[in-house]
């Protein structure tokens, strides 16, 4: 049996979606940050539109692939 929680997250992210990307792709965020950081800086709004709609979709990621409590409880109770 394995008791898998969520990293809390940290408090120099903003909404954890470089960090995000970064896992599920294997590549180091600061990648990601640094090309944010050039991509506000030539066309800000652009950048923070696509910024949000990636939150909103690593959000929703989360969500879907998070295992309910119940399913987790009843697996518990059939191996047992």
């Amino acid at each position: 049996m394995t008791n898998e929680t969520a990293p809390a997250p940290r408090a120099d992210n903003l909404l954890g979606i470089c960090h995000a990307l970064g896992e599920t792709f294997g590549f180091n965020p600061l990648f990601l940050r640094v090309a944010l950081l050039v991509g506000v800086m030539v066309e800000a709004e652009t950048t923070l539109i696509a910024y949000l709609v990636a939150g909103i979709a690593v959000a929703a990621a989360k969500l879907a692939t998070r295992p309910s409590r119940n399913r987790t409880e009843t697996r518990m109770l059939t191996n047992a």
